[in-house]
């Protein structure tokens, strides 16, 4: 019943990455599942463009200013369409469109319930590291009125003033929380089901449908959406990582926007089909750009091999002049020297190293064949239908890419999970961070794509069987065989689901499974119940303006985040700051320490938050000086929940 509560913030959050893209998409246009699946994406990169502008341009970045700047940016689209005549995609398809909605239909209630029951009440937080900036970044956003990429960093971080941090999730999830009045707790958490139970299926129903021609591919695919648990799962489980969810849920379309275009559209005016290239494209590269950088590498790739693979076909017809066809191969080289520098440059700008290699070369080897990436639960019938998907497509070259694109992101994998020389490591998955659950989750797409050609082949050869004379293209048979494929699928996931309906990760660097789901608190978690109870009666307990230091491997990480009250790091990085140390050893001993009020002033620090010494563990650290005040002079206690408390530091009192 707690989930049927956030119905507005569901709305909210639907209209908010479905309404500006959707007028976005038809101006390019994009039609039926082309439009909605590709809706997304266009709104992503309009709310980053907006918020962009906003921030140069010292506009405060507001409910009211975003909707306007948004209906500006979609009136403009619309404007160019009608100046341009861009014309409407028509892609040949076969096939009903009927099985498609069953097959999203499935996609979106299996993949919620999972999520629904992993995430188990919308109020709930992941406790992971990474968790209170993310939470907290909305809630700067709302209260510095600046959501542009451009200084997000700084906004919870003094010593990072105007580092950039693509901040598309953030950008995001400040619009529905400013829209629907939903905490920040509810925000995200709606959010990320909205990313996973329907951008998702979307994306990769129209990949799939693209890739193949066939409406029945792109529903056996929806369906199959939920059916691996290293995407969409596994980002709410390790990280925690939102901002790359939404960059790989962003991903299929990316890619099948690309293929949907390329078609030929009789009639068509050469600056109406370049207008919408430049729009389309440059959409896509805005939103992944600013969703995550890394995934427009995993974007140009599949890119590549798709324009290539049209090359290859247009070196063949002989109907087409030499020049024409040399233009075609020129093109691929130019594109794969593109593709080649822009590795590159991003692996050595923008990349890092920090996790090493965590499984064994026939670990890998067993992950990959079982579709079981990254130690998720392994899915060998989708690894056997993707198998024969993958014999079908290399038997054309108009489909092989796919194929290829699956080995590329499978060997990204390989290089992250088991290769252990760093200089390998970094130039070839380092702007993954060299991580390998990143890279497990950009294979999903693949996979299923695959799956779902293998799934519709295996029925076609059964339908002729059967009934040897029936016609193969929009044909009863083909929708027959749509029907029963998406149907078959539906069960299997169904089924899978109801075996598995709460998947515990297992952490593939330790070789253990948590005991939990990160979400739900209990008295030993990193934010105990405790030190929520005393976080929620902050803004009632710290008058406005004044700061409170705390130690961040304690759950006074979220303070910032769940109260707004302005807890000092609102982040569980430890801050680099000289006074920042010194308080962390000796804040204890202010009343006889001049250094440390020195420090205190200088940090502008006013309470104190005693959630204990700290944990040791990963990305925590003990801080002797932020705990254990009582009877210590120079100290009062303003309020206590449990084993916290929060106290004045009246030593230093300014």
């Amino acid at each position: 019943m707690e989930w049927l509560s956030q119905w507005w913030t569901l709305i909210c959050a639907l209209l908010v990455l479905f309404a500006p893209g959707a007028v976005a998409s038809w101006a390019i246009g994009l039609r039926r599942l082309a439009l909605w699946a590709f809706a997304p994406v266009a709104s992503v990169a309009m709310i980053v463009l907006v918020a962009t502008v906003f921030g140069f341009a010292h506009i405060r970045w507001t409910l009211v200013s975003a909707l306007v700047g948004l209906v500006v940016l979609a009136a403009l689209l619309v404007a160019v369409r009608l100046l341009r005549r861009m014309p409407p995609t028509r892609p040949v398809l076969r096939g009903s469109r009927w099985p498609v909605v069953l097959g999203l239909a499935a996609g979106v209630v299996l993949t919620t319930a999972r999520f629904a029951v992993y995430i188990v009440a919308p109020g709930y937080i992941s406790q992971s590291n990474d968790a209170p900036f993310h939470l907290g970044a909305i809630r700067a956003i709302i209260e510095h009125g600046n959501a542009s990429s451009f200084g997000l960093g700084g906004l919870l971080d003094p010593e990072a003033p105007g580092a950039f941090y693509p901040g598309a999730w953030h950008a995001t999830g400040s619009l529905i929380a400013l829209m629907s009045g939903a905490g920040i707790p509810a925000t995200t958490n709606i959010l990320s089901i909205v990313v996973a139970a329907a951008i998702w299926p979307l994306g990769v129903a129209w990949l799939a449908q693209t890739a193949s021609g066939r409406r029945a591919v792109g529903a056996v695919a929806a369906a199959m959406s939920p059916a691996l648990l290293a995407f969409p799962l596994l980002m709410i489980q390790y990280g925690i990582l939102y901002p790359f969810m939404l960059a790989v849920a962003l991903l299929p379309a990316a890619i099948a926007l690309v293929v949907e275009l390329s078609a030929h559209v009789e009639g068509a005016s050469r600056v109406g089909r370049v207008a919408q290239f430049v729009l389309g494209i440059g959409m896509t590269v805005l939103a992944l750009v600013v969703a995550h950088p890394s995934s427009v590498l995993m974007w140009a790739l599949a890119v590549w091999l798709f324009g290539s693979a049209r090359a290859l076909m247009f070196l063949r017809r002989r109907d087409i002049a030499a020049p024409r066809r040399i233009a075609a191969l020129a093109a691929a080289v130019v594109g794969l020297i593109a593709l080649i520098l822009l590795w590159w440059a991003t692996s050595h700008f923008l990349t890092a190293d920090y996790w090493g290699p965590t499984r064994s070369t026939p670990r890998v080897l067993i992950d990959l064949a079982s579709s079981g990436y990254a130690g998720t639960q392994a899915a060998w019938w989708m690894s056997v239908l993707g198998l024969v998907g993958g014999i079908v497509t290399l038997r054309r070259l108009r489909t092989a890419w796919v194929s290829i694109a699956w080995l590329g992101a499978a060997f990204l994998y390989f290089v992250a999970a088991a290769v252990h020389t760093v200089a390998i490591r970094t130039l070839i998955v380092g702007p993954w961070y060299s991580d390998t659950y990143r890279l497990a989750a950009m294979i999903p797409m693949f996979t299923i794509v695959l799956a779902a050609i293998g799934a519709m082949a295996i029925i076609d050869g059964l339908l002729r069987v059967v009934k040897p004379t029936a016609a193969t293209a929009d044909s009863t048979a083909e929708t027959a065989g749509a029907w029963t494929a998406t149907a078959l699928v539906v069960v299997v996931c169904t089924a899978v689901f109801a075996a598995t309906p709460v998947v515990q990760r297992y952490h593939v660097a330790v070789d253990r499974y948590e005991v939990r789901s990160p979400f739900i608190p209990a008295s030993d978690s990193w934010l105990n119940f405790d030190e929520r109870a005393l976080i929620a009666r902050l803004p009632q307990l710290v008058p406005h303006g004044e700061r409170v230091i705390a130690n961040p491997g304690t759950g006074a990480a979220f303070a910032y985040a769940l109260s707004g009250v302005d807890v000092y790091p609102a982040k569980w990085q430890v801050p680099r700051s000289p006074d920042y140390a010194l308080l962390a050893q000796k804040l204890r001993d202010a009343a006889s320490d001049p250094a440390v009020c020195e420090a205190v002033d200088r940090l502008g620090v006013d309470y104190v938050l005693d959630f204990g010494l700290g944990d040791p563990g990963t990305g925590h650290v003990k801080m002797p000086g932020f705990t254990d005040f009582t009877g210590q002079p120079g100290f009062t206690e303003v309020a206590s929940v449990g084993s916290s408390s929060l106290w004045r530091i009246a030593a230093c009192a300014r």
